[in-house]
């Protein structure tokens, strides 16, 4: 037979047994976001907000300048501003070179020149590093060259 004291120990431990599931439930939940927001370097879209010394603006309803590294392959693909872009990438720790790089063939006036400084930006990236959500290509002395952000 059950006594009054016997059925608050009972709600009691239910009670602390149920805080004990959701505290666990929380925890798991709050760890699987921190984990699905950490950017990696591969199959990651990254558009350029930065190139030199020069912002770049990406207005709505255009296309931004950006690219990908293929995790599956050893190629990267991207758009330069006016052209699809494609080409070769060297990963090893925090080295990263390009080559090989190749590309559409069109005349965009207003988009030409941000397009060739950007391309010829790759021949100088020799490293790389994330912080918080942005990309830094490094030249071969360490200083940032790009800077990129998800889209």
């Amino acid at each position: 037979m059950t006594t009054p004291a016997t059925r608050h120990v009972g709600l009691l431990l239910c009670g602390i047994l149920c805080a004990a599931i959701l505290t666990t439930s929380c925890a798991t939940s709050s760890e699987s976001v921190k984990e699905a927001s950490t950017l990696t370097l591969l199959n990651t879209p990254w558009r350029l907000t930065q190139l030199g010394d020069q912002v770049i603006e990406n207005p709505p309803g255009e296309k931004a300048v950006n690219f990908l590294l293929q995790p599956s392959s050893t190629r990267f693909v991207g758009f330069s501003g006016c052209n699809r872009m494609f080409g070769q990438y060297a990963l090893e720790g925090p080295s990263l070179k390009f080559d090989g790089i190749g590309g559409t063939r069109m005349f965009c006036q207003p988009h030409m020149d941000l397009e060739q400084k950007f391309i010829a930006m790759f021949g100088e990236v020799t490293g790389w590093k994330i912080e918080a959500s942005t990309l830094q290509l490094l030249d071969n002395s360490g200083k940032p060259i790009a800077a990129f952000n998800t889209p």
